[in-house]
C-alpha cells in the first residue's frame, strides 16, 4: 500500500498538479509492501503454479554490461517451468511478467483493491474516479536491462525487493499513430525505442524496496536493475479523464485504418467530445467486423 505523506510533507496546492494521477511527469512516493507475506518466495511459487502458462510471460534479457543501447524486447521463452525460472534467476538471468494475476489468486485481488483505497486517500485529485484496476508482477534478475515500452494506462510501480533505476520519457515523444495503436491493442510492443528519444528523458528515478514511481498515461519507460533479484508490483488503472482520452484514440485508430488522417487528440475539444461519444458505435462495428474475420481496412479495399 501507499504510505500517506506526513502532514508537513503533503503537497501544497501549488505542488498538487505534479503530485497526482493527471501528472505528465513521473514522481516518487513510498509504499509499505516489503515484507508482505504475499511476496515471499514460497507464496510467489504458489502463485506461479496456479497461473495458466499463457499468463506468465518469460523473456530473455541482456546484462547491463552487454546492452547495445537499443533497449529492444528479448525473445519470449516458452516450454519452461516458471517456478524453475524464478528459482534460477540469480544464476540464469531472465525477465518474468505475470499478467492478470488478480484473476488467478483472489488474495492478490484483495490486496490490489486495498491498495487502490490508499491511493484514493493519499494521492490528490483521484477521488472516486479510479476504474479498470489491474495488477501485474515483475520478477527479474539483477544487473539486467529491461526493454523500452509503454503501458496502456497510468500506473504505480512498487518496488518490493531489489532495486532498480527507472528511465521515463514524456508521452509527447510518441507519434499519434503509435499511441493509438497502444490504446487499441494494449500491446506494450507497439512502442519501440529511438535514439532521439534520449534527449527528452526525465531525470532517472532510483527505486529501493518501499519506494514507488508513478508512470503517467502512455509514458514510455525502461529499467536497469541493480544487483539481486527484483520483485516489483505494478498497479494500473484508468480515470474519467484517461477513459475519455482512450476513446478518442480508439476512434482515431479506426479512422486511420480507413485511410483518413484524423485530427490528433487535444487539438479541438469539441471534435474530441464528438469522437468520445461516437466510440460506442465504432466499438460495435469492430465487433461485427471481428465476427466476420475482417478489419476496417479490408472492408473498404
Amino acid at each position: 500500500m501507499i504510505v500517506p505523506p506526513k502532514a508537513e510533507n503533503r503537497p501544497s496546492d501549488k505542488m498538487a498538479k505534479t503530485y497526482n494521477v493527471y501528472s505528465e511527469a513521473p514522481f516518487k512516493i513510498r509504499n509499505s509492501l516489503p515484507g508482505h507475506p504475499l511476496f515471499d518466495d514460497e507464496r510467489l511459487k504458489r502463485l506461479l503454479r496456479r497461473m495458466s502458462r499463457e499468463h506468465v510471460e518469460i523473456r530473455a534479457v541482456r546484462l547491463r554490461t552487454e546492452s547495445d543501447g537499443g533497449y529492444g524486447r528479448g525473445e519470449r521463452i516458452v516450454g519452461v517451468d516458471p517456478v524453475t525460472v524464478f528459482e534460477q534467476l540469480p544464476e540464469k538471468p531472465a525477465w518474468m511478467l505475470l499478467h492478470d494475476m488478480w484473476t488467478h489468486d483472489p488474495e492478490y485481488g484483495e490486496l490490489m483493491r486495498e491498495y487502490a483505497r490508499t491511493v484514493i486517500e493519499s494521492v490528490p485529485g483521484v477521488e472516486e474516479e479510479i476504474s479498470d484496476l489491474g495488477c501485474w508482477l515483475f520478477l527479474s534478475a539483477g544487473e539486467i536491462v529491461v526493454h523500452f515500452h509503454a503501458d496502456p494506462d497510468q500506473s504505480f510501480l512498487n518496488q518490493i525487493r531489489g532495486s532498480k533505476t527507472v528511465f521515463a520519457y514524456p508521452t509527447q515523444i510518441l507519434s499519434e499513430a503509435t499511441v493509438e495503436k497502444l490504446a487499441y491493442t494494449y500491446n506494450q510492443g507497439a512502442v519501440t525505442h529511438r535514439p532521439e528519444y534520449e534527449s527528452s528523458m526525465f531525470s532517472p528515478i532510483h527505486l529501493s524496496p518501499g519506494e514507488t514511481v508513478f508512470l503517467p498515461l502512455y509514458a514510455p519507460h525502461r529499467v536497469i536493475n541493480d544487483g539481486g533479484v527484483s520483485v516489483s508490483w505494478n498497479i494500473g488503472f484508468h480515470t474519467r479523464s484517461s477513459r475519455r482520452r482512450r476513446a478518442v484514440h480508439l476512434v482515431n485508430y479506426d479512422l486511420r485504418s480507413m485511410g483518413l488522417n484524423p485530427l490528433p487528440f487535444n487539438r479541438n475539444r469539441f471534435v474530441d467530445m464528438i469522437k468520445e461519444r461516437s466510440n460506442p458505435v465504432f466499438r460495435a462495428s469492430r465487433k461485427v467486423f471481428a465476427l466476420l474475420g475482417r478489419s476496417y481496412t479490408t472492408a473498404i479495399e
